[in-house]
């Protein structure tokens, strides 16, 4: 993958993309018979390259300031896909996840400065956990328990924060009985290997590799601990650290979804408060009041510091709406319907197929931009399988991709293991699903129902009765860390753009020759005449 495509401190600006003048001509055909078309309805046509698929540079645009490495992914708020460990496995791969709403705002605040907190100045955790000489054994392990922290190893300081001692898992497996203080059992100041602060993470390495040791305290000048490298994370980041997607402050980027609810103003607050950098307004209806005055209100207490990306939308209309007025978004997120767990179209009779949708909007951005010099990227979620749709979505507009369902079955993800005939499958469902709807206020906000329930989380039996699901619940098949997935999206977008000699995505949208094939064109492009197939 690229390592180009950098945080806002050092990233380039936002550049609208310009459509071939094949993708023009062929969408707008369609729209004006008012003819929708989707992914398997078009295919590309290929052109000479001269240069090798790995060197193609995946960076674009999620929001006017973000700029990440990994082709725009993003892990959608659904809370079978993306948690704290979903998104710092994004952040690491150069995507970014969004944190789903159905959590108390605590909950969500403390998922996004874990993520954050997991690197800061180039790969060193900035905040370690620590312990006192005076604790006892128990209150560590106590600490791992309940928080369920994989990692074993703890600083020890005084009450000043200066280092006195490192307690590591060999020292607790010798402990046979009692409950011994941690200052008899910690390895000494004296015998630790630390470094100075402003260390880097190559220096780290080195230091550490060469003094054989697996955990490098950062020290101030007056002995004061500043933080802390681990080996696994320094080594296994040395050939990734390009791809990361950081903030302006060094830390792992990281979003949150909020609703256009007055009353979640405090979830704003405190997600701002605890450093997001982007937070998404989500919702099945995105063109509305509401999300204009949310937006408005979240410009005037905090102006820039925050992005803000507003769903979701399907139509030229729609987008118009939210570009007009003072309070703009920094993206549109695009998809009535077309997730593989949603049912809107089935509910409401709304919906435009996926790419459609996708120009439609990137129609609005271009004549508000022609107008007004204002420009956003589009995000187009839903109904994603493959690799090849992602290329033709970026043949559409689209600057940034949101996944679900592609990414539900990861092992970073927190729905549920389940064994159905040997096969191992992990439990996905829609944000409007009826149990989504019943469970948690945050998937009632997001598809306005029943004003009034969104204030508690448990419902009466009348009102679970009225509930309008707009999605579905079930299993796909587990797929192994998110890592896997991500690599092989990624490198077939680099295939994919290659073959319309392409070596960025911008150059692509400005050359893609797209073709509406017919329904044996689709078969055609299949696996087909062959039995047992796996992939």
């Amino acid at each position: 993958m690229s390592t180009s495509g950098l945080s806002p401190s050092t990233s380039p600006s936002f550049v609208f993309p310009k459509l071939s003048n094949e993708t023009c001509v062929l969408m707008d055909s369609k729209r004006r018979k008012r003819k929708a078309i989707t992914f398997d309805e078009v295919t590309l046509e290929d052109l000479p390259s001269s240069f090798h698929p790995n060197d193609v540079d995946l960076a674009t645009f999620v929001t006017r300031n973000f700029c990440l490495k990994g082709s725009g992914l993003m892990s959608a708020a659904m809370d079978t896909v993306t948690e704290a460990k979903m998104a710092l496995a994004m952040a690491k791969m150069g995507g970014i996840g969004v944190i789903h709403r159905n959590l108390s705002i605590e909950e969500q605040a403390e998922q996004v400065k874990w993520v954050r907190r997991k690197i800061h100045s180039g790969g060193m955790v900035d905040k370690p956990i620590t312990f006192h000489p005076e604790d006892h054994v128990s209150k560590i392990q106590q600490m791992i328990a309940r928080n369920e922290w994989q990692f074993t190893s703890f600083p020890i300081v005084d009450k000043a924060g200066k280092l006195v001692g490192l307690m590591t898992r060999d020292e607790m497996d010798f402990i046979e009985e009692g409950n011994p203080t941690v200052e008899s059992l910690m390895k000494k100041r004296e015998t630790i290997v630390t470094c100075n602060e402003g260390t880097t993470s190559e220096q780290a390495y080195d230091i550490m590799k060469q003094r054989k040791v697996k955990k490098l305290p950062v020290l101030s000048k007056e002995g004061l601990l500043k933080g802390m490298y681990v080996w696994g994370d320094v080594k296994g980041d040395q050939n990734k650290r390009n791809l990361f997607s950081l903030d302006k402050d060094g830390h792992f980027l990281v979003a949150a979804a909020v609703s256009f609810a007055l009353e979640d103003m405090q979830r704003v607050d405190k997600l701002v408060e605890s450093g997001c950098k982007i937070l998404v307004l989500d919702s099945s209806h995105g063109a509305c009041v509401p999300a204009k005055e949310q937006i408005t209100r979240i410009r005037a207490k905090y102006d820039h510091k925050v992005d803000i990306i507003v769903g979701n939308i399907a139509s030229y209309e729609s987008a118009m709406y939210l570009l007009e007025g003072d309070g703009k978004p920094d993206a549109l997120k695009v998809g009535i319907g077309p997730g593989s767990i949603c049912t809107t179209r089935q509910v409401t009779g709304h919906g435009i197929p996926q790419l459609t949708a996708v120009y439609n909007v990137w129609c609005a951005i271009r004549d508000y931009g022609e107008k007004t010099g204002f420009y956003c990227p589009i995000i187009a979620d839903g109904g994603i399988r493959t690799s090849g749709d992602i290329i033709k979505v970026f043949t559409a507009g689209a600057s940034a991709i949101m996944l679900g369902s592609a990414l539900a079955g990861s092992e970073e993800s927190p729905g549920l293991v389940v064994v159905k005939d040997g096969k191992r499958f992990k439990t996905i469902r829609g944000m409007g699903s009826r149990s989504a709807m019943e469970e948690r206020s945050g998937s009632r906000t997001r598809y306005l129902r029943d004003k009034g329930t969104e204030k508690v989380e448990e419902l009466t039996v009348t009102q679970k009765q009225k509930m309008v699901p707009e999605g579905i619940e079930g299993l796909v098949e587990f797929k192994g860390p998110a890592e896997k997935i991500m690599n092989e999206l990624c490198g077939g977008i680099q295939s994919g753009l290659a073959h319309s000699g392409a070596n960025n995505i911008l150059a692509f949208q400005a050359k893609a020759k797209p073709w509406q094939q017919s329904t044996a064109g689709i078969i055609e492009g299949n696996p087909h005449n062959v039995h047992n197939i796996t992939y």
